[in-house]
């Protein structure tokens, strides 16, 4: 029996009639092709194609049958057929091995193909762990989770389907292939590292017509018109909004004061995208405090800052009203997304002072939301000694003595003036939070916004000095003021939208 190469990757070259790639002559090219960019093995269909691609290619084939008039199983399913894929000299021959109905019983398949030719490799494709448990005592040479996903007790399996390859290596030695919506590099060596013997790759590199489809799709929502999105930044004091074309240049913007209930915020909210909201604009961003499930758009949680906001779910609220899913995230996420995408840093810190401390964090190019939206909360970091109570519930958060807020009440006098021993027990403070968060995360700037750099650049540069007295680091110049103003937030809202909140 011939085997496959371990950790080999196949190459899956088929067009069915009625596909544009249909016939022998392109599947013979896409077949060289496939061996030219390195693949280990080809899966072809049809034996009338697989005879021609052995002629010209040196790599195992792995053949089979397709009948799609069937009801149930489809991928080769009669000794018929068997005999055919034999006769083009397949290496391999793949078995449609679901639970599904059948012309010919599958053990008479794998017991004709063993006894007429034993030196064929036999492929069980399959759809779940039952699938293998039932085909196991059959002793294939091979599993393939081509069919996870496709039949009708599959349909809710994750794809590519990375669980099954645990599943099915944890009950049996019989190596397992890797088949089935895998359709990028880093999904297929993924593949491998969660235990399977090969990836199959096929549709993302064979059928041109769904490659166009998917580029079309991610594209769809781009109409034919100017690209323009609404970004709105509901803060614990002002809620603003701005209208945006795609490189975040302000065309429109208003601001009013945050309501002091979850209802009022909500019909200000809407009040301002209506305003803004012009008849060529398709997109809508939301920033808000609190933490947001970034895939649902719904508040998670959210302290007194913004009374009643708990639950609220924002991006049904906004598509109800205007038919446009937003995108929802937390506050400073968004403004650090719009400071990533002005100076074009990778590894970076946004620290908005204001009501409260928010904290966006962009690594390697991507922001850091965490599984339930929490990532970037730094506001509610203990710092030590401090015995001020949170509205979050908690006392003792880096908050209490951060926030604009706080800077207000006591840094500064009621006639404004300045208090010199508040600046710098303020900037020990930040110097020792900036610190705390470098070792964490290790940024390549900090942005302080928000209220602060009203302030002035001696604070700035009362920050910088009491960091370099606390860190080993003896140069601060990596922490700077933002100067992207008050809409900042709202403009990486509305530009998060445009680009999918992918970055």
């Amino acid at each position: 029996m011939k085997t496959l190469k371990k950790n080999s990757f196949i190459v899956s070259c088929q067009a069915e009639e009625g596909e544009p790639l249909f016939g022998k002559e392109m599947m013979v090219k896409m077949s060289i092709a496939a061996q030219m960019g390195g693949a280990d093995a080809i899966r072809s269909l049809h034996p009338d194609v697989i005879k021609e691609v052995k002629k010209v290619v040196k790599i195992p084939i792995i053949g089979i049958t397709k009948n799609r008039n069937l009801k149930g199983a489809f991928i080769t399913t009669t000794k018929k057929d068997i005999d055919e894929l034999v006769q083009a000299k397949a290496d391999f021959i793949a078995l449609d091995c679901t639970r599904r109905e059948r012309p010919e019983p599958l053990p008479e398949l794998f017991n004709y193909l063993k006894s007429k030719y034993p030196e064929i490799g036999i492929i069980a494709d399959i759809a779940d762990i039952e699938d293998v448990k039932s085909i196991i005592p059959l002793k294939p040479d091979y599993f393939a989770t081509t069919l996870s996903g496709y039949t009708d007790y599959t349909l809710n399996r994750p794809r590519p389907d990375y669980d099954l390859i645990r599943e099915i290596i944890k009950i049996t030695d019989i190596p397992v292939i890797a088949e089935g919506n895998f359709s990028t590099p880093l999904q297929a060596r993924k593949a491998i590292l969660n235990g399977a013997y090969a990836v199959t790759v096929g549709t993302a590199i064979t059928r041109p017509q769904i490659i166009t489809q998917k580029f079309k799709e991610y594209l769809a929502d781009f109409k034919d018109d100017e690209l323009l999105a609404v970004g709105i930044d509901i803060g614990g004091t002002w809620t603003r909004g701005v209208l945006v074309d795609r490189f975040g240049n302000i065309k429109e913007n208003d601001k009013v004061r945050t309501a002091s209930s979850g209802k009022e915020v909500i019909s200000n909210m809407l009040s301002l995208i209506k305003k803004l909201k012009t008849e060529e604009t398709h997109f809508i961003g939301v920033a808000t405090g609190g933490r947001i499930d970034f895939k649902t758009g719904v508040v998670g949680f959210s302290t007194g800052l913004i009374p009643d906001w708990k639950g609220v779910r924002i991006a049904d609220i906004i598509e109800k009203e205007f038919k446009i899913r937003p995108i929802v995230d937390n506050d400073a996420n968004c403004a650090s997304y719009f400071q990533h995408f002005v100076t074009n840093e990778d590894n970076l810190l946004m620290i908005t002072v204001g009501t409260g401390i928010g904290g966006g964090i962009i690594n390697n190019g991507r922001i850091i939301r965490g599984s339930k939206g929490g990532g970037g909360e730094i506001g509610h970091i203990i710092y030590p000694g401090n015995t001020k109570e949170c509205s979050c519930g908690k006392v003792g958060c880096v908050e209490t003595i951060l926030s604009g807020r706080y800077l207000k009440e006591n840094i500064y006098g009621k006639e404004g003036k300045e208090v010199s021993s508040k600046i710098k027990e303020y900037s020990k403070v930040m110097a020792w939070f900036i610190d705390t968060l470098k070792t964490i995360l290790d940024f390549d700037k900090c942005y302080l916004g928000g209220v602060l750099p009203n302030y002035g650049d001696k604070f700035l540069v009362s920050i910088k000095n009491s960091f370099k007295q606390i860190s080993n680091e003896k140069n601060a110049d990596f922490i700077n003021y933002s100067d992207l103003g008050e809409f900042a937030g709202a403009r990486g809202a509305a530009l998060l939208s445009l680009h999918k909140g992918e970055i």
